[in-house]
């Protein structure tokens, strides 16, 4: 299975970390950001290649920025 790292700046939301996990795809990601406040952006790698950074609004909603993606 894949290797992947969540990368969390140390912001007003909440203070630098990073979480590696294995996975059958990137999606499982949205599960382990679950308990992350709203608006906090994170950085989400396979490997040493960026998928992108990823981000839950106000509502609940995920965003991804697609324009960090190769």
């Amino acid at each position: 299975m894949p290797q992947y790292l969540l990368e969390f700046d140390d912001d007003d939301l909440g203070q630098r970390k990073r979480l590696e996990f294995t996975a059958e795809n990137p999606a499982a990601a949205l599960s382990l950001l679950k308990d992350e406040g709203a608006f906090r952006h994170v950085k989400l790698w396979e490997g040493d290649r960026l998928l992108g950074n990823v981000m839950r609004d106000g509502q609940g909603v995920w965003h991804l920025d697609e324009t960090s993606l190769g």
